[in-house]
């Protein structure tokens, strides 16, 4: 073996799981844009599955952290994605990222049992200063809650107008709720099908055959080994 072994998000990766698993900042962003991108072009028979457990784009003291534009970036990739996207709480989906869970293929949302989903509208950072300042940040505000109340329409079938009426205040749902009210579609008790698992040492093998052939991997055959130089 030319190389280390492989690290836990790549084997997450290997399975098409998408690991959502902290607020949504500009990183986890980046890094996600990049795994729905090569896993759309490695194979778009077969679904993408984004694991949820983020706080969205707030933390515990409701202190905004996280930017609302990232969530919609990967808003985009799962709504332009040739594959399949299955969506699962895995244990809190809150704000943006259960708009996120909302957008799933129908019939494929998953919340685990003990999972909490909490809707809120979207909120800016703190600022004052001169009265132009304060009125960019109230144009961000409006933009923003109106661009998640459109998807968040789109993933929970319900009117922009009633989402506007009904998260004037936080909403928390269970895992049935979350069912009930169209965040989701069921309540999953076991993730083993989720993926398949993967014969580490064959892979390496046929990396290990193609560099002495001097032929190039395909896709998806030994993705973790080294190349020879």
């Amino acid at each position: 073996m030319r190389s280390s072994a492989p690290d836990l998000p790549s084997l997450l990766l290997d399975s098409r799981i998408i690991f959502l698993g902290m607020p949504i900042v500009p990183a986890v962003t980046e890094l996600i844009a990049a795994q729905f991108l090569w896993l759309d072009y490695d194979d778009r028979t077969k679904p993408i599955y984004l694991y949820i457990n983020s706080t969205g784009t707030m933390d515990e003291n409701n202190e905004l952290v996280a930017s609302e534009t990232d969530a919609f970036a990967i808003a985009d990739f799962i709504n332009r994605s040739k594959s399949k996207v299955y969506t699962i709480n895995l244990s809190m989906a809150y704000g943006q990222a259960a708009m996120l869970l909302s957008l799933g293929v129908k019939g494929k949302r998953g919340v685990l049992p003990n999972s909490i989903t909490k809707l809120y509208l979207p909120k800016v950072h703190k600022s004052g200063g001169a009265a132009i300042d304060m009125w960019i940040k109230a144009k961000e505000l409006d933009t923003n809650t109106d661009y998640y109340l459109e998807l968040l329409s789109k993933g929970v079938g319900k009117p922009k107008e009633e989402l506007a009426e009904f998260l004037k205040g936080p909403r928390y749902f269970r895992a049935q709720e979350a069912i009930d009210y169209g965040l989701a579609d069921t309540i999953l008790h076991s993730l083993d099908g989720s993926f398949k698992p993967k014969d580490l040492t064959v892979q390496l093998a046929k990396a290990q055959e193609m560099r002495q052939s001097g032929k190039r991997p395909a896709a998806g055959a030994g993705r973790w080994s080294t190349p020879s130089v």
